[in-house]
């Protein structure tokens, strides 16, 4: 069974080499490595080029503008030539058996469920020189529909929480081909996914196996674009939320960044739990 591992790539001269030097350990016999560029200003796609000559299993495709995350994710989904797809960033790293892991959980949801099926990783960050786990959604048990919706969009519980950050996911390429990356999103473009996913239908499933390091910088400005974003999000799915009578609410829990400060949580605090009180009667 040939796989693709998917790398979208922007700027990232400095990690791109380390993360393709991750890829080419992986322990899988039939791998592409596909890589897409999107449109760097600096010289990542011509490392990219150098490591294609030293190992055919690596290819570069190119952007000719600028398409962001989702637009470089549904090219990759298109280009591949795998059956089964896995994500990877350009400034992240796989353990060599991550194929292994992950596809072994996927064929053994797939005999349980018709559903199309997503899986994802634990994952360890590394951040301002801290090193913290992150666990994969779907760990505890697959999940999908409202619940998965409701968990991201209103913080509603969820068993065993997680998270689905799209560096540790591997699904089917046919799954990618029917469920496009929505390109108006340039941020939250995970969230956005795994919602309308979760939604149409799909099951989560997730590896408590920590088979990717993930490599985070983020600043206070990154962290209010982000929550921006989540908003965003938030807003798409508002009739969704309206028929949930969580619409509000939502939008209590997913702030302005500008408004994440102690003052406002405090102002917001009496809020968040009127409307709470609200969508436990409904």
């Amino acid at each position: 069974m040939r796989v693709t591992l998917a790398i979208c790539c922007y700027n990232a001269e400095e990690t791109i080499e380390r993360t393709l030097l991750s890829a080419r350990q992986l322990d899988w016999d039939d791998l592409e490595i596909l890589v897409c560029d999107d449109l760097s200003t600096d010289r990542s796609a011509a490392i990219v080029q150098t490591v294609s000559q030293q190992d055919s299993r690596v290819r570069l495709v190119s952007h000719s503008n600028n398409k962001g995350n989702a637009g470089a994710r549904n090219t990759l989904a298109r280009e591949a030539t795998g059956e089964i797809l896995a994500f990877l960033d350009s400034d992240d790293e796989n353990a060599p058996e991550r194929l292994k892991v992950q596809i072994a959980k996927l064929l053994a949801a797939e005999e349980r469920h018709a559903a199309p099926i997503s899986v994802y990783c634990r994952r360890r960050v590394i951040s301002d020189g801290k090193t913290r786990s992150l666990s994969a959604m779907g760990t505890a048990q697959p999940v999908g529909g409202d619940a998965v919706a409701l968990h991201l969009l209103c913080d509603d519980p969820l068993p065993g929480d997680g998270r689905v950050g799209t560096c540790t996911m591997l699904t089917r390429v046919s799954t990618l081909r029917k469920f496009a990356f929505d390109e108006d999103f340039r941020r939250a473009v995970d969230r956005e996914w795994a919602i309308r996913f979760a939604l149409e239908g799909g099951l989560i499933v997730g590896c408590e196996e920590s088979l990717v390091t993930q490599h985070l910088s983020l600043t206070d400005a990154k962290r209010a674009r982000q929550n921006d974003a989540r908003r965003q999000v938030v807003q798409k799915f508002r009739s969704y939320l309206q028929g949930k009578r969580s619409y509000l609410y939502a939008l209590t829990i997913h702030r302005p960044g500008r408004m994440f400060t102690k003052g406002h949580r405090l102002l917001f605090k009496p809020v968040t739990a009127l409307l709470s009180c609200f969508r436990k009667r409904a």
